[in-house]
């Protein structure tokens, strides 16, 4: 900036005639030193092959795995430039601490400054999880982690296992899994917990540089709270309190609800009461208006309904000619739905006649009119039968094989023999799960843990690396062999 300043000086200075000279003259110089410039930028070269490695560490102050040391900065450096990527969401601390570190990533290094005092022989462990990664090609240094020790040692200890979802067997990587020192047996319901980490996708967790000392081990989701305080949460918790010298012994950890959410009740303007009438809706199993064989027919309403005997709902033909032996009830499961249950024909027409008020609605409302559902039960040849080996069944207690779509049980059966015949089932992929029914009453039950009700673990449900593909009109065969 000075030379430019000076050399329009030094022009204005200059006569009239040899002004125009001077300035073309300066103007051609910059010229050549911006191309010069230009010319000399460094270019990454196009083609060759591509940055596959992640950033790695080059420094470390103090020093990774460093003992004796009470910092209260560390400066990590690495062999190139990183981004990271919420970073604070991923960061783990253990064991934890009461205020989060201040964490600042500029160029190729990272910057944390501690708030806490650390506690004195202690083994504290940072890592980043996937928040780490080079600038150009965004590679990620996974599960980056960075450990040093206030007292002469690291600790070594261990403690690794997997979770599943009991009720499904499936897994959900958002959970986290706690520790909290045994002698506290509410501290899971008050505390933070004291060590936590994250699943993988597989489901599986590891704690690393723990202290050969016993824990109470839990699981629960990774809220802010971080803790037991709603029994509707996913929870799971180990029967013993775990000892930190295990030798690469995994533990298995199944969570559960104790009681599900409570679904929202949806508001209705009391203004409009007395103009709102239930609308008649027709559940999936009713494909287009044919009736599937092997299940109930269900109507779903708006609103939960009462069954009035007084105008009984009629299952006839196509004359309208009563047929016997069908059982009309509101379901079990959900006051809003009315179930038909009959010994289906295939192939067959019927009606189904509801007086305008054989069902009343929790807002003492009736149906419009008298309605009459017209529907047709399926062909035979929507169904195949099926023959499934089973090997290996014995190693699980009561087992009921449950075959599912979209997460809901269509069809179980008991298991109690390696050769399990099915002499209908209708055309569809089914995802095939064992359940092991402690009790013996056919369904999944949930665990308990706390609030006044014991512990108890839940029912397993495992999830079986099969899909058994029905065609229909079809003999169909599964050969299962189960490996625990």
């Amino acid at each position: 900036m000075a030379i430019w300043k000076n050399l329009t000086k030094f022009a204005f200075m200059r006569k009239s005639a040899n002004w125009a000279t001077l300035l073309l003259k300066t103007f051609t110089a910059i010229y050549w030193v911006h191309s010069l410039v230009a010319c000399a930028n460094i270019v990454p070269p196009s083609g060759g092959p591509r940055d596959s490695i992640p950033p790695y560490r080059i420094y470390a102050k103090p020093k990774d795995s460093a003992t004796n040391v009470q910092p209260k900065e560390i400066l990590i450096a690495f062999n190139e430039y990183i981004n990271t990527t919420n970073l604070q969401t991923h960061l783990v601390v253990n064991p934890a601490l009461k205020n989060i570190p201040l964490i600042e990533s500029k160029l190729n290094t990272l910057r944390i400054r501690i708030r806490d005092t650390l506690n004195a022989n202690t083994t504290y462990q940072f890592q980043f999880g996937d928040a780490i990664g080079d600038v150009n090609e965004g590679n990620i240094a996974q599960n980056f982690t960075y450990v040093f020790s206030t007292g002469e040692y690291l600790d070594t200890g261990k403690i690794q296992g997997t979770v599943q979802i009991a009720e499904t067997g499936k897994i959900d990587s958002t959970l986290i899994v706690v520790l909290h020192p045994v002698g506290n047996d509410t501290a899971i319901y008050k505390n933070k917990p004291l060590y936590y980490t994250k699943l993988n996708g597989k489901g599986k967790f590891g704690f690393d540089f723990l202290p050969f000392t016993h824990y109470n081990l839990f699981v629960i989701p990774n809220d802010y709270a971080k803790k037991y305080d709603d029994s509707t949460k996913l929870f799971a918790f180990n029967n013993i309190p775990i000892n930190a010298n295990r030798k690469g012994d995994s533990i298995r950890l199944y969570a559960f609800q104790a009681f599900a959410k409570a679904e929202k009740k949806k508001s209705i303007n009391k203004s409009q009461l007395k103009r709102y009438t239930p609308t008649l809706k027709y559940s999936k199993d009713l494909d287009g208006l044919e009736q599937d064989l092997l299940h109930p027919l269900h109507l779903l309403f708006e609103t939960p309904i009462f069954i009035n005997d007084s105008f009984p709902i009629v299952l006839t033909d196509t004359l309208n000619k009563p047929i016997a032996n069908f059982i009309v009830k509101k379901d079990s499961a959900n006051s809003n739905t009315l179930t038909i249950e009959h010994d289906w024909k295939a192939n067959t027409p019927l009606r189904l006649i509801i007086p305008q008020h054989a069902i009343k609605d929790s807002l003492n409302n009736f149906l419009v009119k008298t309605d009459t559902l017209k529907f047709k039960t399926k062909q035979l040849t929507a169904y195949g039968s099926c023959v499934i080996r089973i090997t290996g069944y014995e190693q699980f207690n009561n087992p009921i094989l449950f075959l599912t779509q979209d997460e809901k049980i269509k069809f179980k059966f008991p298991i109690t023999q390696n050769l399990l015949n099915i002499n209908q089932l209708p055309a569809g992929d089914f995802q095939l799960k064992i359940l092991e029914d402690g009790n013996k009453n056919g369904i999944w039950d949930t665990g308990k843990y706390g609030f006044g009700f014991g512990m108890k673990q839940p029912e397993i449900v495992h999830l079986l690396p099969y899909q058994l593909n029905i065609k229909g009109d079809w003999e169909n065969e599964l050969n299962i062999t189960i490996n625990k």
